[in-house]
């Protein structure tokens, strides 16, 4: 019983620490979008935003 304990602790505390992960980088993406979103206002070429913010052509262009 105790084996079965530790797995299913283990497995808990794997399982958060990919949510946090998937958090972070999701918070990290909507950052970006969010410079490139004021960046695209101030003028910014597309190519100086994807530069900035990691973003693809297809995701600066789609911003509005």
């Amino acid at each position: 019983m105790l084996v079965a304990e530790y797995d299913y602790d283990t497995d808990i505390a794997v399982q958060r620490a990919e949510e946090r992960q998937i958090a972070f980088a999701d918070g990290s993406y909507q950052k970006a979008l969010e410079t490139a979103r004021i960046l695209k206002q101030l003028g910014d070429s597309v190519k100086k935003i994807m530069q900035a913010t990691g973003l693809t052509q297809e995701e600066v262009e789609s911003i509005r």
